[in-house]
């Protein structure tokens, strides 16, 4: 576990000093991912969660979405799709709340 003085947390694996494997990041202002790491930084299949309700559950690489995933408001709308470079990209379905 690692705590930082503005009460951001991390909890998990640790490789050589560096988040990698598996672990949950809680950030100051609410919001959290849990999942895969890789050399410090989100990689691979995990859960964000931002502090005003969005959330994404799907793949990462290097920090942002990368491949499919869902993401949903909080007012009920979900985009269920691909992403490339953290931007919807290629097939994908919007869902409205209405």
């Amino acid at each position: 576990m690692e705590k930082w003085p503005d009460g951001s947390v991390f909890e998990g694996e640790y490789k050589e000093g560096k988040k990698n494997g598996k672990g949950k990041y809680m950030w100051a202002d609410g919001a959290s991912y849990e999942g895969e790491w890789d050399d410090n930084e989100i990689s691979g299949y995990g859960y964000y969660k931002w502090s005003d309700g969005r959330q994404y559950m799907g793949h990462w690489q290097g920090n942002i979405m990368d491949e499919f995933g869902l993401y949903t408001w909080q007012d009920g709308r979900m985009y269920d799709g691909f992403y490339k470079d953290d931007k919807k990209h290629g097939y994908g379905v919007y869902t409205w709340s209405d």
